[in-house]
């Protein structure tokens, strides 16, 4: 599927399910698409960042959160209807997203970050770390995961989303036994495949989303 105008929406469809680990050609597909993202999304029934607002919610009371490619701030936006009232940074590739973003008032500070290198944050410098939709466009997942929880303070918690098709090729039950072996953190929820984007043609059933929950040690 191709939006008649897909470079206004930026939203093809293939080129969302293949994904890319570029990270400039993420952030230009992003750029282009910032504008009609929100409402694109609200349309394929896309509800990962209430789940993940939640489960930050239920599982930690952080006075700092990190959301980690906050893109147009849906995140932020549910944190704050979830009742989060405290520093909420936002990071992410996309400028263009970011500004949107900072429409929403929803965050305390938002900086351009390539989640495929080091985070330029202090070690334990948030109570929790959310990173939703993200994960399909960086492969080094275990450095990904271990990096937002160097950043996370012990007994805070990382909520963060794969999707489904991602999951083991990309080695994701490995990653998770391998931080639970060395003390990095310890899974509060690791969901089943659940729906993802059900109101896009490209992903329907056959592409769902796992959700990881877990608390920093």
């Amino acid at each position: 599927m191709v939006f008649e105008d897909e470079q206004q929406s930026g939203s093809d469809g293939d080129w969302l399910v293949r994904g890319s680990g570029d990270p400039e050609e993420v952030a230009a597909y992003y750029d282009r698409w910032a504008t009609g993202y929100d409402d694109d999304l609200d349309s394929w029934s896309y509800r990962a960042p209430s789940v993940v607002a939640g489960f930050a919610m239920e599982h930690s009371a952080p006075q700092r959160i990190l959301d980690a490619g906050c893109g147009t701030g849906l995140v932020g936006v549910a944190l704050r209807a979830a009742g989060f009232e405290g520093e909420l940074h936002g990071a992410d590739v996309s400028e263009e997203s970011l500004r949107l973003a900072g429409e929403t008032n929803a965050y305390t500070m938002l900086t351009t970050a390539n989640l495929q290198e080091p985070l330029d944050f202090d070690d334990d410098a948030f109570g929790a770390l959310t990173c939703v939709g993200v994960m399909t466009y960086v492969p080094a997942v275990e450095d990904a995961w271990r990096e937002f929880c160097r950043v996370v303070e012990p007994g805070g918690v990382v909520v963060v989303t794969q999707r489904e098709d991602f999951w083991e090729p990309r080695e994701c039950p490995m990653v998770i036994d391998r931080l639970v072996a060395d003390g990095t953190w310890e899974p509060i929820l690791v969901s089943d495949a659940e729906p993802y984007l059900p109101g896009n043609d490209d992903y329907t059933d056959e592409i769902g989303v796992h959700y990881v929950v877990a608390r920093v040690r």
